[in-house]
């Protein structure tokens, strides 16, 4: 035992270690041990934890998880996992585990997203003032906000055509507006309970709130006689007449008016760089992974493809997901994942 133990690190290097200048892209070689410069925090046989390799694997954590490592006992526990990823992962290769297809695959998809990283970082992202100017003249409407109302409505069905129903209505929606004029006119509570009770639109389940519309929404839903009485309303809390509408008979009580409004070119130009700027990154990979398949010649042989059968169900004999408290490192973070979305337009 004692004489294996001595062999390992030499195994370690003369199986993992050595031709990491090797240009060939189906065979990488590489080392395990980390880099002995430093301050030495944990030492073990071949190998050892500096300050720098702890001060590197906390910089590549996000806050909230970085915050855990506050105290000597949290920051022992890291060392104690870092240790933990070489001891196991010697121990895996010692077994003959590094040409496993799933370590190859975890390590492909690792040079892959690295790849990425590397085609995405400084791509794209120079766009002249002129640019943002254009893209922002271009497109009013994102950085503008229309003009909004919003009113409580008490609605009487009196269907077009019918006299007598609308008779009845025009008579009962005068009385429900006396008594509306009765309230105080920041009094929505009031006014929301009379429209609860009484009217026939869906909206009375909020009271007869119609949240914020604008005048083409108004138009739209309940018609222009609608539209132009609320725009006639100049204040909250001001009531509008009964108006006669489509297929009835309305109420209507403004509670905000909400003025159109431009956003600056100078509050949105920070925001439209980095929507150009993704974008333009992002068209260069895609260009980067067409050239990469076109110069492989990619070709799919759909006959065969159909024949892959994807069963979802369980198997019994599937081994069991590793449990969290087993991993013996933190998940790693930072950049190497795909392209950063754009913005989400205002």
């Amino acid at each position: 035992m004692k004489n294996l133990a001595l062999l390992r690190p030499a195994c370690l290097a003369l199986g993992i270690a050595a031709a990491a200048c090797s240009r060939s892209p189906d065979k990488v070689t590489f080392d395990l041990k980390r880099s002995p410069k430093g301050t030495p925090v944990a030492t073990f046989h071949g190998g050892v934890i500096t300050v720098e390799e702890l001060n590197r694997a906390l910089a590549q954590m996000p806050p909230m998880v970085r915050v855990r490592y506050q105290t000597p006992a949290q920051k022992k526990d890291l060392v104690d996992r870092l240790v933990r990823l070489d001891l196991l992962a010697r121990e895996a290769v010692l077994r003959g585990h590094a040409g496993d297809p799933e370590v190859v695959e975890s390590v492909k998809n690792t040079l892959a997203q690295r790849m990425v990283r590397d085609e995405l970082e400084g791509k794209g992202t120079t766009v002249t003032d002129e640019e943002l100017q254009a893209y922002y003249d271009s497109h009013p409407a994102e950085f503008s906000r229309p003009e909004t109302y919003r009113v409580s409505m008490l609605f009487l069905s009196a269907p077009d055509g019918d006299a007598a129903k609308q008779k009845t209505q025009s008579a009962r929606a005068a009385q429900l507006l006396a008594q509306a004029h009765r309230m105080k006119p920041d009094d929505f509570a009031a006014f929301g309970l009379l429209a609860k009770t009484n009217s026939d639109d869906p909206s009375k389940g909020l009271e007869g709130d119609l949240r914020a519309l604008t005048v083409a929404d108004l138009t739209n839903r309940y018609g222009p006689e609608v539209a132009q009485a609320v725009q006639g309303l100049k204040e909250p809390g001001d009531l509008s007449a009964v108006v006669h509408g489509r297929n009835g008979f309305y109420i209507l009580k403004l509670r905000v008016h909400q003025a159109a409004a431009e956003t600056p070119f100078a509050d949105v130009k920070g925001q439209i760089r980095s929507r150009l700027s993704n974008e333009r990154r992002n068209q260069a990979y895609e260009k980067f992974l067409a050239d990469l398949k076109n110069g492989a010649n990619v070709q799919i042989d759909e006959a065969a493809l159909a024949k892959v059968v994807v069963d979802s169900a369980p198997r019994g004999n599937e081994p069991a997901p590793m449990p969290r408290a087993m991993i013996p490192a933190p998940a790693p973070t930072g950049a190497a994942g795909g392209a950063a979305a754009p913005p989400a337009r205002q």
